[in-house]
């Protein structure tokens, strides 16, 4: 059982740093001119976001809204045969998009750019990635559990129930998380500006 564990763990960490290494080649290879053209990541761009003042509820419902769409299109997913298919592309979708901002941060500033990229996922990303690494490793297991889906019509009210559980925690994860987006790390970040 321990193996088991263990294989797929390192399934999603493969599949997370795949994504991530795609993300790094392809703007090495193919975006660097983009990359130089953007405001993203340049000077005009973090000058401008240190005057804005933000709608912080306006923000928290579209970060709900945004995190809570993929969530349960995931739990949908895990009670069909895609579920796990749909974890391990969500694993690499995340890894590679994380590649891209990455790089790109790289290439426009250098060093304080990577510096940036973590300040822009704190405090929020300290609860989502132990948070979701359990969500969708739930998914992932619900999603292969070809028994339940056997009997799912009979006895398997009780494994139903017990994954309605996750739907309930990640609402939960994802509600904590989008107040910690929306109020707490604007103000997080633009402190973390005045020095770089």
């Amino acid at each position: 059982m321990r193996r088991i564990r263990l294989n797929g763990r390192n399934l999603f960490l493969t599949l997370f740093l795949s994504g991530f290494t795609a993300g790094v080649v392809y703007i090495t290879i193919f975006g660097r001119a983009a990359a130089h053209e953007t405001t993203l990541m340049s000077a005009y761009f973090f000058s401008k976001y240190q005057q804005v003042e933000f709608a912080s509820e306006e923000l928290f419902l579209y970060t709900l809204k945004s995190r809570m769409s993929v969530f349960t299109v995931l739990w949908f997913a895990g009670l069909t045969v895609l579920g796990t298919a749909a974890v391990c592309a969500c694993l690499f979708g995340i890894g590679a998009a994380l590649g891209i901002t990455v790089t790109v941060a790289a290439i426009k500033m250098g060093a304080p750019g990577i510096l940036l990229c973590i300040a822009a996922g704190l405090p929020h990303f300290i609860l989502y990635v132990p948070a979701g690494c359990w969500l969708l490793k739930r998914i992932a297991a619900m999603g292969g559990n070809r028994e339940w889906r056997g009997r799912q019509w009979t006895d398997g009210g009780r494994m139903f129930r017990l994954y309605l559980l996750v739907f309930l925690a990640g609402t939960a994860v994802f509600l904590a998380g989008a107040f910690l987006e929306s109020y707490v790390n604007p103000v997080f970040l633009k402190m973390v500006l005045k020095y770089c």
